[in-house]
């Protein structure tokens, strides 16, 4: 694990006889860069000092990139794109991590400002305005890219510059002018569009179970009954389980949410249930779908070839880890989805299947939303398909 940086000091400049500090150089000393604070001793530099470390600790251990050899707290401002740019990604590279592992948001925002370093690296911040905005989406536009992900990076790019607004890096205006770009509209653009993600079919589901081990077919069972994510179904543990009455509770100890400050807690209705108890007998703390399990069981089926001598047989659990991530999980549905002959799909369209199997079942689409664990019926209208027989049923008697 990477030591902490240690807090710079203040120092005695003994050539300028005044008070330094070196902040974003190697143990802040070699190729740092020295901000002048004042007479050596003085309060006013002191005052300086205290408030470049407040600075520099809520960064993370960095500072935005300044013009000149000097900054004074808060006073610098960056001078191109690039040094935004970069003084952004110092910032996302502390911000957006969950648990001391970075999350996919720090790719997404590589290359949503990937285009920006090439066509505007150089360009002064205060001159990046709407039209150089819709020059870096036109060369996303050209790049093959799809509508929505156009529109998702456009606004990774105009969150940078608000966050350089906050951080007094840059001026108010220059966002009030890129927020006048608006999203791509579908049917106005050239952009490539993409359709919506479908519920899987019942009989393609039941198709692919005998083909997966028995850890990854629960764990398809179990999401296609509650409707969780997938990473909500390869972190389960027994110790984020709870009996209730007649149902059991899961708490997961991390989701999708929770930066928002919202909980999340997925009910097991008896199916359920009966689907994980197999996978409880172990230690509270060890996950109930683990991949070494389903390596010993193809190991079991397949005929082995005779060691060679010398030559030592692993064990599973020496060469899988301890759980499966969404993109273990999801290839192995897709390996099963193709030794079963049937159109490969991906474990995320069991939840849209679940959505549109409860909304059909109860006639709202607030029993799907109560299940999904979503705040807003709109969200859970992308996952409930619309239920035409219900609008056939009426236009019967009434169209």
């Amino acid at each position: 694990m990477p030591r902490k940086p240690s807090q710079p000091s203040y120092r005695h400049h003994k050539a300028r006889n005044c008070a330094v500090v070196t902040i974003n150089g190697k143990n802040h000393t070699i190729n740092g860069k020295n901000h002048y604070l004042g007479a050596w001793q003085s309060p006013e530099s002191h005052e300086t000092y205290a408030a470049l470390i407040a600075e520099w600790r809520r960064l993370g251990g960095t500072l935005p990139v300044a013009d000149g050899e000097t900054r004074a707290a808060g006073a610098a401002a960056p001078r191109t794109v690039n040094d935004l740019i970069l003084a952004y990604f110092r910032f996302a590279q502390t911000y957006y991590v969950k648990h001391g592992t970075p999350t996919s948001e720090q790719g997404c925002i590589k290359q949503a400002l990937r285009p920006v370093r090439r066509l505007y690296g150089g360009t002064p911040v205060a001159e990046f305005g709407p039209r150089a905005l819709k020059n870096v989406r036109q060369a996303m536009i050209d790049a093959k890219r799809a509508r929505k992900s156009i529109n998702k990076d456009v606004h990774r790019i105009k969150r940078m510059v608000r966050w350089g607004v906050e951080e007094e890096l840059v001026s108010p205006d220059v966002y009030q002018k890129l927020r006048a770009v608006a999203p791509l509209a579908k049917g106005k653009t050239t952009a490539r569009e993409t359709g919506k993600v479908p519920p899987v079919p019942d009989e393609h589901v039941r198709a692919v179970l005998p083909h997966l081990p028995p850890p990854v077919a629960a764990m398809v069972q179990f999401q296609l009954l509650t409707g969780a994510r997938p990473q909500e179904v390869t972190g389960l543990r027994p110790r984020d389980l709870s009996a209730g009455d007649g149902v059991w509770y899961y708490t997961p100890s991390t989701h999708k949410t929770e930066h928002l400050d919202r909980e999340r807690c997925i009910v097991l209705g008896p199916q359920a249930i009966d689907v994980l108890r197999p996978f409880l007998d172990r230690a509270p703390e060890v996950y109930c779908f683990s991949p070494a399990e389903a390596v010993a069981w193809r190991h079991a089926r397949c005929r082995k070839r005779p060691l060679e001598p010398g030559a030592v047989a692993r064990a599973p659990e020496e060469y899988t880890g301890q759980r499966y991530t969404r993109h273990s999980y999801r290839v192995a549905v897709q390996r099963a989805c193709r030794r079963a002959k049937v159109p490969v799909w991906s474990p995320r369209q069991l939840r849209h299947t679940r959505a549109s199997q409860i909304r059909h079942a109860f006639g709202t689409i607030e029993a799907a939303k109560a299940v999904l664990g979503h705040t807003d019926t709109r969200v859970t209208e992308i996952y409930a398909e619309r239920d035409l027989k219900l609008a056939a049923d009426v236009m019967r008697k009434i169209g």
